[in-house]
């Protein structure tokens, strides 16, 4: 397995000029294609908030443009956003233009992905990122119709199931790579207790997808389970506790909402290992983003951030874990 963290942007380009006739036939969009490469890249976007405050800032797009460029050479199948698309909406949607503008850089390209919103792109947050009304933020951080008219389940691209129709706050999407059965389960801030029975549901019906959990708050700073349900319903301990740790294809969880970057690794009551990373960064000069290889024939992870805007890298943030069990 090549090692992410030699590629340059650079490298990346010719890597992908480069790309032999047999790998050309593979497909990003879901068909297995393990005989031909066991390895794969997804990309995960961290709070994009800070980047669709002004109008023309670059950065949101030069992110998206970025992975769509280097698809081929990270062999991208599938991109998440842990939320906090937007710091605030206003009447004339500003912020989410500039969001949807970006993003759709990979709906044309045909690069699939979710959004977990954030409370950011609730109505519980109003024009300068205070509490729009402290006394009824339980029922607005719920109220998510904005949010839902710029992202779609035709936006998304490859959704298999939502929790409430015309609405993309909780839902599940698939798709094949590395010769195995992908599921993102993209869920709402502080999940509500339907939401969680849901979800279970959706998951003990793909025992053989590996399932990748995103929610906007789950990871504190330090690296523990936040054990505050925040203004919604419930703790991300409980989340953990009624679903992310009793299924044994449960994979992955990747939240933002707080600090900078951390990870851990929990077992399931199955004896699985789960592994859990919080990327935020809330960063005011470029574009963090999340890249994560894959391995199914080596059973390996590889994550490192890269931020294109400003050609940075963060080694003090890669993480390189051995021994993992997929579900097959």
């Amino acid at each position: 397995m090549s090692s992410l963290r030699k590629h340059t942007p650079a490298l990346l380009a010719l890597a992908a000029l480069s790309i032999t006739a047999a790998a050309s036939v593979a497909t990003f969009e879901g068909t297995a294609d393990a005989a031909v490469d066991p390895t794969f890249t997804f990309a995960v976007l961290p709070d994009t908030q800070l980047e669709t405050k002004v109008a023309g800032d670059p950065r949101f797009r030069n992110r998206t443009t970025w992975l769509v460029n280097n698809r081929t050479a990270l062999d991208l199948r599938f991109a998440l956003h842990s939320g906090d698309l937007v710091d605030w909406d206003t009447a004339d949607h500003a912020q989410n233009q500039v969001a949807a503008g970006a993003m759709k850089v990979l709906q044309d390209a045909g690069l699939h992905y979710s959004i977990a919103p954030g409370n950011h792109d609730t109505a519980a947050v109003c024009p300068g990122g205070a509490a729009c009304d402290a006394t009824r933020t339980k029922t607005l951080v719920r109220d998510t119709k904005t949010f839902n008219a710029y992202n779609t389940t035709a936006t998304f691209g490859a959704v298999s199931e939502v929790f409430e129709a015309g609405k993309v706050d909780n839902a599940f999407s698939t798709y094949s790579a590395g010769g195995l059965q992908w599921g993102v389960l993209n869920l709402e801030l502080w999940p509500r207790t339907t939401v969680i029975d849901w979800a279970r549901r959706v998951v003990a019906a793909h025992p053989k997808h590996n399932i990748i959990v995103v929610t906007h708050s789950y990871l504190n700073d330090d690296g523990t389970i936040s054990t505050s349900p925040g203004y919604g319903q419930n703790s991300p301990q409980y989340l953990f506790d009624r679903l992310i740790s009793q299924y044994p294809n449960v994979k992955f969880v990747f939240s933002g909402h707080t600090g900078v970057e951390a990870a851990r690794q929990d077992t399931g009551v199955n004896g699985n290992r789960i592994y859990s990373f919080l990327g935020a960064f809330h960063d005011g000069t470029t574009n963090p983003v999340r890249l994560v290889e894959v391995d199914t024939a080596a059973n390996t992870i590889s994550s490192r951030i890269y931020a294109p805007y400003t050609n940075t890298s963060y080694p003090q943030y890669d993480h390189q874990i051995t021994g993992v069990s997929w579900a097959r």
